[in-house]
């Protein structure tokens, strides 16, 4: 393959996340500031769903080992971050490389209070599972009319 080629193919991949970025931050998303903070070289693909009880957070990580993972709640964001690396022996034979490495960094605004002794988080195929459950003050409180 074409050295010149892949190296657009790269470009291309970096405006996409560029753009999903821009879009993190729009829908208020804390993304990385500067070369301190965790600067993602990839964002992976997430799912948020809620129900009563509280939030449950999907993130697409496939091929990342557990312990190439942090997540932390930090002024009441999500942040899931880290790193997912091929071995030099792999490395060193590419001639084309599609499947996206170096940093990651995802960031989710929780907008309601959650119970953050109670957030757990667990990795399965490939897929980072984080449950977030609300406190009692932000469930629904059904109001009995007198």
């Amino acid at each position: 393959m074409n050295i010149e080629a892949t190296k657009i193919e790269k470009d291309i991949a970096k405006m996409r996340d560029n753009i999903y970025n821009t879009l993190d931050t729009f829908l208020e998303g804390r993304r990385p500031q500067s070369d301190t903070d965790y600067a993602a070289e990839w964002i992976p693909e997430a799912d948020v769903a809620e129900d009563k009880d509280g939030f449950t957070v999907y993130v697409a990580l496939p091929g990342v080992k557990r312990e190439a993972i942090e997540t932390e709640i930090k002024e009441n964001i999500l942040i899931i971050s880290g790193r997912k690396a091929l071995s030099p022996e792999v490395q060193k034979l590419l001639v084309r490389q599609e499947i996206t490495t170096g940093r990651f960094y995802r960031a989710f605004k929780i907008g309601v209070q959650v119970r953050s002794s109670a957030v757990r988080a667990s990795l399965k195929d490939g897929v980072l599972e984080v449950r977030l459950p609300k406190s009692e003050e932000a469930k629904p409180n059904k109001i009995l009319i007198s």
